[in-house]
């Protein structure tokens, strides 16, 4: 679920129908490294370390102007209150489980030509109680694709 979710996130994180501003990308390669938190109620401090993740992808011009720069698809998430200007963005974005729970995430992503940094906030109610998550985002561009 929580692979899924950041999956998800990084789905989410760009993909907007109606893009304002062009987002302060550059095209090109890019890594982007994500590390996840989670904080499980009755369960022992550092019983789940953080998980970090780091992906390449190719960003291209065409990415950016439409919106899917960093993203795949995944139709099961769905994101709300998306603000974007070419410094930002902002959304909530609402991912259901297997089980029938749901997480809803607060995302701040911050842009600056070769380089993106982003905040994610995550609450999840699910059988085994009540789950936050945190993830800590940072990409920069690598080279040309």
């Amino acid at each position: 679920m929580f692979k899924q979710s950041l999956t998800a996130l990084a789905v989410a994180s760009l993909s907007l129908s109606a893009v304002a501003q062009e987002p302060n990308i550059e095209p090109g390669m890019w890594e982007t490294t994500s590390t996840v938190s989670l904080n499980i109620p009755n369960m022992p401090e550092g019983s789940m370390p953080p998980q970090t993740q780091t992906e390449s992808n190719c960003i291209t011009p065409e990415d950016i102007r439409d919106g899917e720069a960093f993203l795949s698809d995944n139709e099961e998430c769905e994101v709300a209150d998306k603000d974007i200007s070419a410094d930002g963005m902002s959304f909530t974005m609402t991912c259901p489980s297997p089980d029938g729970s749901s997480m809803t995430m607060n995302a701040d992503m911050s842009f600056d030509g070769d380089t993106m940094t982003g905040t994610v906030d995550g609450q999840m109610d699910s059988a085994m109680g009540s789950m936050t998550m945190s993830v800590e985002i940072s990409g920069k561009r690598t080279g040309d694709c």
